[in-house]
């Protein structure tokens, strides 16, 4: 069931997070149209309970009963030596037929069209959409639907929602990440934690020292508030968004309940009611405990006001003060009520991830309580548990309606059989075919076909037909299309022969013969090919290119590892300080709607005056160099290779080489080697950011944390972006066959400190 087309006058799909079964179930029953969530690995939540394959049976039985919606996130990045088990892990998941996948990987994208076309595929945040170019790539690429940066403003979405060939989600509520989504390394480089692959450790939500024109300070300077939307809701829906999503797969039922109940109510409401509506919607969504609300990204305003220093920023609402514990119970000065059943946070003034519970038990005065609304009281806590800071509840205990999670029938995965239609001048023939290529049905009408005058049979028109099996016991994966030129056929005789074909299927009995589906850990391993063209670790002439753009000259200790700029091979420069000496352009990786068209022109200008290399960064730009010729392509941080079928995609569109994405281990970046049909290049050395933000951060230049860590913040006139980058610089050993990119635009006159990243320790 595709969701509602409001091009079509028709409201927008609502969309909830659900970290676990019952969260599922308080979204669909508060009036979600959908839910999204993930499985124990390969999504972007991994602290979030997640789903079980026996969660997910149960789900997918009660979403097609009650004509609701289910997507899967697969969004993070995956390595090489991931790509069979993750296959494993999606042949599994598409036997339960969910709505489509969340994806941000390139690789995962292509083997989702490969080998289970029939999925839907969503382009996860994490891709970093941001524009209509970006969006005709993935239109390219085969995805159905992609979930826009959540740093796109509300005008930006308008023109980009005006002239999309795809769906669009948006997110409208909860929290907000303060870097562009998919470019921060911030929690990688801290501690291997990265975000990139479901495990930020929220870096972000800490303070910070620093200091704002001269003034010392001390805050939480990348902590935003929480996005709210109620009052965007009547522009979203004139807007043409097909999805409304709200975040939170590690939130509770009964703030998913009553976030849910609130949007449900202002897209439900009709023009008129909006304003009265939106009153009572309020008083709802106050049930839930975040953050401070706004608009987020929405505005230029809301950008400069997202960032909320002050306070730690902690999700919930304050009900007291932690003061210590005594014989394994909390002792708490609360100030506002507190229930058993109740979960809390006990958060730590410096900032650092608070410990959070549920609340088992209640002591005042000696005697045992249910709820208590002030005053000292006593919480029995088992394990660690924060002793002093604020205490804040994160959810509350909420009366279910609706169907428990155990009484939910599972749904029984069904017999997957390809089919292959062949259409001739003179005959129409369909094949049915089993798991294992044996023929099961071959069924064939004599028909004489009419040329085409104008329109010849669309090959992808007559998989949509057949897509749509008259067979409810039978999943069609694969369809095979084989057809004469110059051929018509009108929709209307294509639908008619589908249904004479499954007629004759089911009285051959060749249904019931189909196999059910089996554990893909029985059918043995998916296997990546190894390109024909695939470079590995054979001889060939080491590429060496560099960036020198604004660096200071003087002693380097790249340059004691053997770096010499005469002997480089290219010279990299950006599209707005590039020379006559330049020979490789780096574009930017973040392009406004509005700067499309200068960064166009920009490139024909640098094409005109002889500038024929380019460094891609992001999706988008292969939409605004498509067309020119002779031009040679590489791509570059932070567009993410972190595998060949990744690599393998980039060069279907016309790279000459790939960079391994920045996080990757030595021996993660060795296995893409050896599979890569593109010649990689690794990121050896240079100062690479580590969070970039719309927002306008309360500091500038140097910042450090409590540990002493340091970092320095740069705001971008010309991008209107602002950078975070760390106080060492990245420098990795030579890894043999690899091509080698040194970024010296960042280099200051006598580095001291240097980090080697991921390279030995294997980020998470």
């Amino acid at each position: 069931m595709k969701p509602n087309n409001p091009r079509n006058g028709k409201v927008p799909e609502l969309l909830a997070p659900a970290g676990n079964i019952e969260t599922a179930l308080a979204a669909y029953s508060s009036g979600a149209d959908a839910v999204y969530f993930g499985l124990d690995k390969y999504n972007a939540r991994i602290p979030a309970e997640n789903f079980s394959i026996d969660d997910l049976a149960r789900i997918s039985g009660y979403a097609k009963q009650n004509r609701k919606r289910f997507y899967i996130t697969f969004n993070t990045l995956i390595k090489q030596g991931e790509l069979e088990d993750a296959f494993r892990q999606i042949e599994t998941i598409v036997q339960y037929e969910p709505d489509a996948l969340i994806v941000q990987d390139l690789g995962i994208v292509e083997m989702l069209r490969q080998s289970f076309p029939h999925i839907p595929v969503h382009a996860s945040t994490q891709m970093g959409i941001h524009n209509s170019a970006g969006i005709r790539m993935a239109e390219r690429l085969g995805i159905e639907r992609v979930i826009l940066e959540r740093q796109v403003s509300m005008d930006e979405l308008k023109a980009i929602a005006g002239s999309s060939p795809l769906e669009i989600e948006v997110f409208i509520h909860g929290a907000l990440c303060c870097s562009l989504s998919g470019r921060c390394l911030f929690s990688s480089w801290i501690g291997g934690w990265s975000g990139n692959r479901g495990r930020c450790k929220q870096p972000c939500r800490r303070r910070y020292y620093g200091s704002k024109s001269g003034r010392k300070k001390s805050g939480f300077f990348f902590s935003t508030q929480d996005l709210y939307s109620l009052d965007l809701i009547p522009d979203l829906k004139r807007i043409g968004v097909a999805s409304l999503k709200i975040e939170g797969r590690l939130k509770k039922p009964d703030y998913v309940q009553n976030v849910v109940s609130a949007y449900r109510m202002m897209l439900d409401s009709s023009d008129g009611e909006d304003q009265r509506v939106l009153s009572r919607a309020r008083q709802v969504l106050a049930g839930s405990y975040g953050r401070r609300w706004s608009h987020g990204f929405a505005t230029a305003e809301s950008m400069q006001q997202v960032i909320q220093d002050d306070s730690a920023g902690v999700s919930g609402l304050l009900i007291g003060t932690a003061e210590g514990i005594v014989q394994n119970k909390l002792r708490v000065n609360l100030s506002r009520k507190l229930h058993v059943g109740d979960r809390v946070r006990v958060q730590r003034s410096d900032g650092q991830e608070g410990s959070s519970f549920t609340v088992r038990g209640l002591e005042q005065n000696n005697r045992r309580v249910i709820s208590c609304s002030s005053g000292m009281v006593l919480i029995p806590v088992e394990g660690e548990v924060s002793e002093r800071g604020k205490l804040y509840k994160i959810s509350q205990s909420i009366r279910r309606s609706g169907p428990s999670a155990d009484s939910l029938k599972p749904f029984v995965p069904r017999p997957v059989a390809d089919i292959q239609v062949r259409i001739s001048p003179e005959s129409f023939t369909v094949k049915l075919i089993g798991r294992d290529g044996a023929v099961l049905v071959e069924w064939e009408k004599q028909m004489k076909l009419q040329a085409a005058e104008k329109h010849e049979i669309d090959q992808e028109e007559v998989k949509r037909v057949f897509r749509a099996a008259d067979a409810e016991d039978v999943r069609i994966g694969r369809i095979y299309i084989d057809t004469a030129p110059g051929l018509f056929m009108p929709p209307s005789i294509l639908k008619k022969l589908r249904r004479e074909f499954w007629v004759y299927a089911e009285e051959t009995g060749a249904l019931q013969s189909l196999e059910n589906p089996v554990n893909p850990a029985d059918t043995g391993h998916y296997r990546v090919p190894a390109a024909e063209t695939g470079r590995g670790k054979g001889k060939r002439e080491k590429i060496i290119s560099w960036s020198g753009h604004g660096r200071r000259v003087g002693r380097s200790a790249a340059r004691e590892d053997g770096f010499n700029e005469k002997k480089a091979d290219y010279r990299i420069d950006d599209l707005y300080t590039y020379t006559s000496a330049t020979d490789e352009i780096e574009l930017p990786h973040f392009c406004s709607e509005s700067a499309l068209g200068v960064v166009s022109s920009k490139i024909e200008e640098a094409i005109q005056s002889g500038v024929r290399r380019f460094r891609v960064t992001d999706l988008y730009q292969f939409e605004l160099l498509k067309g020119h010729e002779n031009i040679e392509m590489r791509t570059g941080f932070p567009l993410p290779v972190t595998n060949s079928l990744s690599a393998g995609v980039l060069g279907k569109l016309g790279v000459s080489g790939v960079q391994a994405w920045i996080e990757l281990a030595g021996k993660d970046i060795e296995e893409l080697m050896e599979m890569s049909s593109s010649p990689v290049e690794i990121y050896r050395y240079g100062r690479p950011f580590i969070l970039v933000t719309r927002a306008r951060l309360p500091v500038d230049g140097p910042i450090s944390d409590p540990r002493g860590k340091k970092f320095r913040i740069e705001y971008s006139p010309s991008e209107k972006l602002t950078y975070l980058f760390p106080i060492e610089m990245l420098r990795i050993p030579e890894i043999e066959g690899t091509d080698e990119f040194w970024d010296f635009r960042r280099e200051s006159r006598d580095e001291k400190e240097y980090s080697r990243f991921n390279f030995e320790t294997e980020y998470v």
